[in-house]
């Protein structure tokens, strides 16, 4: 179980790194359409490692 934890939480850090890079994107794009696609894809792994993170929460709990 600690195994499954362990993957859980490198998932987590790997979509939250994958959004905090999307955001600075997003903050250094140099238009609205990159911009708003760079914002959008860091809102889905931002949503991905909270999903991931629920999981765990489940897991560590159970």
């Amino acid at each position: 179980m600690t195994m499954v934890v362990a993957e859980l939480r490198i998932k987590i850090e790997k979509y939250e790194s994958r959004a905090s890079r999307c955001e600075a994107q997003a903050r250094e794009a140099t238009d609205k359409a990159q911009q708003s696609f760079y914002e959008v894809l860091a809102g889905y792994y931002t949503s991905l490692a909270t999903d991931f993170r629920k999981i765990m929460e489940k897991r560590t709990v159970a």
